[in-house]
């Protein structure tokens, strides 16, 4: 089932232009002149319900416009959007009762009151059920370790406390979906780790449908299972990420480790000779072997070398979604 429906999404804004100096400013007050600004052309997408998408796009991209017009915070110029069934723009209030929204750089808790106020307070707003209300707590407390803090004033919280507590309160009504901008911005490792494993924790055991921009690949791959990426306000990717890395990169790394007997010059000339692979040196007993799987396969290399000397260990490494990111963009045709 369907839970987001966009076709022909379309945002344009209009811009006010000035010549410099005083008399500018005159004749910008007597006949203003405007440039219109296309922040979406014509994007369409579907998400069902339980998938979790990631979302990219460089600065001025889209990505916020769109997540506005998703979230019925602001509407389009043309097209049409459909999400849980309404028309988010039109029918806002029954429509944000079934999401979920964290925003990295803002709260969506009270400043001044204590994280557990705060849930409180959006227990009521929502009308949760007090059963459903103190399960959810008591499940979100412990997965996001919010125990420490629950009676700290937000404004006294690290910022990866207010994020982790910001999750807590933006998922306690159960919403079938919610939107993530910028969940782990600014975060420490521990802090980014635990946003990512809950998210997933809901996604998987609970279905709850995820729609995430950042600019941190590791939340796309830690969380999501599908790519939409865009440029310029046009889609111009979107496909599954296990698709995505197969699709477009060939190239993959064997990282081997030889024993003290061996000379790891003499396992590089070895592949070199019998292999396509090219291999450099990483430390005193292990080197890189960097192939194209559409010419090498990896029990083939992995027996090229097995048949002159001794392995210890062997890692395959996959292509990171981060630098097929960049390749996308960087072949993109640069504006005029």
């Amino acid at each position: 089932m369907k839970i987001i429906e966009v076709r022909d999404l379309r945002k344009e804004y209009r811009i006010p232009e000035k010549e410099p100096g005083l008399a500018g400013t005159v004749r910008s007050l007597v006949r203003p002149r405007y440039r219109t600004k296309v922040a979406l052309a014509s994007v369409g997408f579907d998400i069902e319900t339980g998938e979790s998408v990631g979302y990219l796009g460089s600065n001025g991209a889209g990505k916020s416009t769109t997540i506005k017009i998703l979230t019925g915070v602001m509407s389009a110029t043309g097209g049409f959007v459909r999400v849980n069934g309404f028309e988010p723009h039109r029918d806002r209030k029954r429509h944000v009762r079934e999401l979920g929204a964290v925003f990295g750089h803002r709260t969506g808790l009270w400043w001044d009151l204590p994280v557990i106020d705060s849930f409180r307070a959006l227990s009521s707003m929502y009308e949760i059920p007090e059963a459903a209300y103190r399960t959810n707590l008591e499940v979100f407390t412990e997965l996001l370790e919010l125990n420490d803090f629950l009676s700290v004033p937000v404004r006294q919280l690290s910022l990866g406390q207010r994020m982790r507590a910001d999750l807590a309160g933006a998922l306690l009504h159960n919403p079938r979906l919610v939107f993530l901008d910028e969940p782990t911005a600014g975060l420490d490792l521990n802090s980014k780790a635990a946003v990512r494993q809950f998210v997933r924790h809901l996604n998987q055991q609970h279905g709850t449908t995820v729609f995430l921009t950042s600019h941190d690949m590791a939340d796309i791959e830690g969380i999501c299972d599908r790519l939409i990426i865009l440029d310029r306000g046009s889609k111009i990717l979107d496909d599954g990420i296990d698709r995505v890395k197969h699709r477009l990169t060939t190239s993959r790394h064997l990282i081997v480790t030889v024993p003290d007997t061996v000379d790891v010059n003499e396992v590089v000339r070895t592949v070199h000779d019998g292999t396509a692979a090219s291999c450099t040196v990483l430390g005193r007993q292990q080197i890189s072997c960097e192939f194209d799987r559409a010419s090498v396969s990896v029990p083939h290399l992995v027996g090229v070398i097995m048949r002159q000397h001794e392995i210890v260990d062997f890692e395959l490494r996959e292509p990171d979604l981060e630098s097929i990111v960049q390749r996308i963009f960087q072949q993109r045709p640069t504006m005029p």
